[in-house]
């Protein structure tokens, strides 16, 4: 369970991580749009099949960034509460989503707040969702805490990260080329030097962006018992890679051919 793990007071690096992605939405928007190949060939498949979706349902979209995925699944027929703690990402989901006004209310909710989650309203939704956030946000207890109270009977909490054992921003990538019976062969792979501890780093989620951002790593025992500890259970996993979809000419990609950068974790309340 997470007991403040992070070494700055959460306060402080709540409202810091908040201003930091206000400078950065202008730019993050543009350059992400609907979805970078990241987004539509990982991230969308796992989250829309762990899901499962029906046309009506009510979900919360926490974190919510541009609104891309809020988007995605108001296309679907889903109605959607998305919210995000910076005002400038909200704005300009709201400028993205004119034709799915009357699907997706945006509003500007920090997630590490349970009462501002809770004031949501209880077992409202029956989906949750927090697409490639959670490790952008300092304190996750009040979401997993508010998460079981949100939630309808039979619901479920998808959330996808940058997988904490192969991209953490802690990881550092490798190709090495072998002549094996005079063909060369090239070898791509990751290189863990710390994983078991929390950490707060910064980083760039996009090159070119114009402030880092903080990322919270927290090994998969850590992060997942915030969740067990608030009555959850795993219900779905996933660990999408690039495969065939790989770019040689990206070296990012050909890492993560075989090697997953990203989890895609499904969460169901044991009572249920």
């Amino acid at each position: 369970m997470e007991t403040n793990p992070f070494h700055d007071t959460p306060g402080t690096l709540k409202h810091e991580a908040s201003q930091i992605w206000d400078r950065n939405a202008d730019y993050w928007d543009q350059r992400m749009g609907e979805g970078n190949d990241f987004h539509k060939l990982l991230i969308e498949p796992a989250q829309l099949r762990l899901l499962e979706l029906r046309g009506g349902e009510m979900v919360f979209d926490a974190a919510c960034g541009n609104g891309q995925f809020a988007r995605k699944m108001a296309e679907l027929g889903a109605n959607i509460v998305a919210v995000d703690a910076s005002a400038n990402m909200i704005q300009r989901a709201k400028a993205r989503s004119a034709d799915y006004a009357d699907r997706i209310e945006y509003r500007i909710v920090d997630c590490t707040d349970r009462e501002q989650l809770l004031s949501l309203g209880p077992r409202r939704f029956d989906r949750i969702v927090c697409t490639m956030a959670v490790m952008d946000i300092c304190e996750i207890q009040p979401l997993a805490s508010a998460g079981a109270r949100l939630l309808k009977s039979g619901g479920r909490f998808v959330f996808s990260i940058c997988h904490p054992c192969f991209n953490s921003g802690l990881s550092k990538h490798g190709v090495e080329r072998h002549d094996i019976g005079g063909e060369l062969v090239e070898e791509y792979f990751v290189r863990v030097c710390r994983y078991g501890d929390p950490l707060t780093t910064k980083g760039l989620a996009l090159p070119g962006q114009p402030v880092p951002q903080y990322y919270f790593h927290r090994p998969l025992a850590m992060l997942l018992g915030t969740f067990f500890a608030e009555g959850f259970v795993l219900d779905g996993l996933e660990e999408p890679t690039f495969g065939a979809n790989a770019d040689r000419a990206k070296v990012f990609d050909m890492v993560y051919q075989k090697i997953p950068p990203a989890l895609v974790a499904r969460l169901r309340l044991a009572a249920e």
